[in-house]
């Protein structure tokens, strides 16, 4: 039995929903009988009409595979910030060194630091105030006992400090006592206490210093005796060493002045003075830092295939491959870097090459190509490892829908079948 265009369409309608509706209505082919309203076209399950995703349908990535496209991006991110860091260089260590703030330092400042090193001409360093005691005998007792005060003045301001000194208090005693009384206080200086131990022919002996907290003329500070002569007597009322600013030019420019020794070079790279003299400074790819961000990103594609290869299931297996597949492909530019792929797809590295691999750009181009070069690659596999589930180890149940099936039981089945003629 066929059925003409025209009947196909009245069925087809009717069993979607259509004025004549295949399974009752009006003009039902079956009778006029009550039924519940067919599911719109729309709304039908991917599978076909009937035929549905069961409640629990098995489309789940395993946590191994999760875990280890987690790991992996981490990898990823963290050899991406490595590969970005910078250092700085100096010919002259003991003149100066050089340090690159990798949040601060800009593109401009990098790329003028690489191309063009600084000159750097020190005149002199900075240098923080001091008043170093005199070295007395630790037993001994260079004041009598009784109440002493004396004041230093730093920052603009005076403050003073009261000391009591008791009936056999050695000098000692007496410093460690003013020490302490001067470190209470936040006040810009600081004092100490140094000591010497006796040998056959000297006596132990003790000092007592007071430096200012920061180099610079700006951190001066004086020192008097207020009530008595315990400062005088300590060695402290006077500096031994005067404070003054570092004194610096930059490519044979003007002289500067800086109360610090850390001078600013360039946006984020910072000259550290040490000494007078003539330095050339710049800047170069941390080396050390892209090949720790290699290593763990080898580590982690490493464990990623450990982990997933000892699962059973579809998409698990496809993770492996996946990355087995990108480990050989890329095989001969991994190679050029100092990282060989061995027969199962793991990878190992040769240090010495990889750092060489760093410092000559080698490393930069083996993940420069951002759409189908190794990170790339790398990169949409941990993604969907984690974001998708492109490994899930899928195992669909199907169920059938009863009310819509239910013309599979009666005689005239078989016209469905026309339709598809």
């Amino acid at each position: 039995m066929t059925v003409n265009n025209m009947a196909k369409h009245a069925m087809l309608n009717g069993m979607y929903g259509g004025t004549n509706p295949l399974l009752g209505g009006a003009n039902s082919m079956f009778g006029s009988q009550k039924t519940s309203a067919a599911t719109p076209f729309a709304t039908q399950s991917p599978f076909g009409p009937g035929l549905q995703a069961g409640t629990k349908p098995g489309f789940t990535t395993s946590t191994a595979v999760r875990e280890s496209g987690k790991d992996l991006l981490g990898a990823i991110d963290d050899r991406k910030t490595a590969s970005s860091q910078y250092q700085g260089t100096s010919s002259n260590d003991k003149t100066a060194s050089v340090t690159v703030d990798n949040s601060k330092a800009t593109s401009a400042s990098i790329s003028s630091m690489q191309s063009n090193p600084a000159k750097l001409d020190v005149k002199q360093t900075a240098l923080a105030q001091s008043n170093e005691g005199d070295a007395m005998s630790a037993s001994g007792n260079a004041v009598k006992a009784g109440e002493y005060s004396f004041s230093i003045e730093a920052g603009g301001k005076t403050h003073e400090f009261t000391i009591d000194v008791k009936e056999g208090d050695s000098n000692a005693d007496i410093q460690e006592k003013m020490a302490a009384a001067i470190n209470e206080k936040d006040i810009g200086v600081s004092a100490s206490v140094s000591s010497t131990k006796a040998t056959d022919d000297k006596e132990a002996t003790t000092s007592l210093s007071i430096t200012a907290d920061k180099t610079g003329t700006d951190s001066e500070f004086t020192v008097k005796d207020v009530s008595g002569n315990l400062a005088s007597s300590m060695g402290v009322a006077d500096a031994t060493q005067k404070a003054q600013n570092a004194v610096y030019s930059v490519n044979g420019g003007a002289e500067r002045t800086s109360q610090s020794n850390d001078v600013s070079i360039a946006d984020g790279v910072t000259a550290t003075l040490k000494s007078s003299g003539t330095t050339s400074v710049s800047v170069e790819r941390d080396a050390k830092s892209a090949v720790e961000g290699v290593k763990g990103l080898v580590d982690s594609l490493n464990s990623a295939l450990k982990s997933a290869s000892v699962e059973d299931g579809r998409g698990s297996s496809r993770f492996v491959s996946d990355i087995q597949a990108m480990n050989k492909n890329y095989s001969a530019s991994l190679s050029r870097v100092g990282i060989s792929v061995s027969s199962t797809g793991e990878l190992s590295i040769d240090e010495k090459k990889l750092e060489k691999a760093a410092q000559d750009g080698s490393l930069d181009r083996l993940f420069a190509d951002q759409r189908f070069g190794f990170g790339a690659r790398m990169d949409r596999i941990a993604n969907n490892a984690v974001n998708s589930e492109l490994y899930a180890n899928a195992q669909v149940n199907f169920s059938f829908d009863r009310g819509q099936l239910m013309f599979f039981n009666m005689h005239n089945s078989g016209l469905l079948f026309n339709l598809l003629i």
